[in-house]
């Protein structure tokens, strides 16, 4: 009786664990739930461990830590489960020279070099079912070691991707207000349009590749122009800003606005689940832009641009939550990046003089 459920046991985990092994690494979209609950609660012993700060440099290595702590577990589960089998049958397993049946210890030892594949020899199957069983155990360990670390090589790629994004949005401007006022060019803002076009086509990217690898969304970066949270929020207030206060005439192509505007949204949709802050974020700006440009925009009127901005309440504040989540304020959404002795500004400076 106790054979039988050891070996049902084993079964279950091995099952278990190949279904969530093949659920994330084969299927296009989707996480298994083992690899799921790992996800959620490593990044989230980090965040405490980093009291819940963005700029906590612990938080750089979430990722890699969630991703090495999915492998291991895939391998253990294996190993457990075929253990469970094997030491259901005390004879399974024989010592090499005297051809004495094995102890748990030595079954461990034994399936241990079996799924890496070392075949070192000094303990051996007993029968031909044990094996066939043992040919079995090194195939699986093969397969899944060797795709999980093939796992990790695009997991990674993909990580350089959502940085190179990031940084992208970031250099149009440290702020929504920043992107606008960048994009005249002292008649119109039409300079964004070709920008805007790259930028929709690596969005619909990244969000393809974060269904792909959920783990994405926990490659962390502490600085806020490398931060793709922040700075999807920053892009997505500053086309807010297009469609709703410059200008029909002035403002970037409508084609192109909306594209982007619609892969911010794919990617709001993917992270949808969250609870949505009941905290409405700041409005933007708007006086810095005409400052700045000297152009007339509209619905400037604070009752105009509250009941405007009451319309994308829902998108405005799953954005806040997403960006809480990350361990960011809103207010992070603007910063002063550009402001070292390398940035170009006192270059031109120096030519101008």
């Amino acid at each position: 009786m106790i054979s039988i459920l050891l070996v049902a046991l084993g079964i279950f985990l091995i099952a278990s664990c190949l279904y969530d092994f093949a659920t994330t690494t084969f299927l296009a979209s989707g996480q298994g739930s083992i690899t799921a609950f790992i996800n959620h609660n490593i990044y989230q012993m980090y965040f405490v461990l980093a009291k819940k700060d963005g700029r906590n440099s612990l938080l750089k290595y979430v990722g890699i830590a969630i991703v090495f702590t999915i492998i291991i577990t895939w391998v253990l589960l294996l190993w457990l489960g075929l253990l469970l089998i094997f030491a259901a049958f005390p004879d399974s397993v024989l010592n090499g020279q005297t051809k004495e049946a094995t102890d748990i210890a030595e079954k461990f030892y034994f399936i241990g070099f079996t799924l890496s594949t070392l075949g070192v020899g000094d303990f051996v199957p007993s029968n031909d079912i044990w094996r066939a069983l043992t040919a079995i155990c090194a195939f699986l360990g093969l397969i899944t070691i060797t795709i999980s670390i093939t796992y990790l090589v695009p997991v990674l790629s993909n990580a350089v991707h959502k940085r190179s994004l990031a940084m992208q949005i970031s250099a149009l401007g440290e702020s929504p207000e920043k992107i606008v006022i960048n994009c005249f060019n002292g008649k119109d803002f039409t300079d964004a349009n070709s920008q805007l076009s790259n930028l929709a086509n690596m969005i619909h990217t990244y969000t393809q590749n974060q269904l792909a690898y959920p783990i994405l969304h926990h490659m962390h970066a502490v600085e806020t122009s490398e931060n793709i949270v922040i700075q999807f929020v920053t892009l997505d207030e500053a086309i807010s800003i297009f469609m709703l206060h410059v200008p029909e005439a002035l403002r970037p192509q409508r084609i192109e606005l909306q594209l982007v505007r619609r892969a911010l949204t794919t990617y709001l949709e993917m992270i949808s689940y969250m609870d949505c802050t009941d905290e409405a974020p700041p409005l933007p700006d708007l006086s810095l832009i005409e400052e700045e440009t000297g152009v007339a925009l509209w619905n400037t009127a604070h009752e105009d641009t509250k009941e405007l901005y009451q319309a994308l309440s829902k998108r405005r504040r799953l954005l806040y939550s997403n960006i809480i989540s990350d361990g960011w304020q809103w207010k992070d959404i603007s910063t002063e990046k550009y402001d070292t002795d390398l940035d170009i500004e006192p270059l031109s400076k120096s030519y101008s003089s």
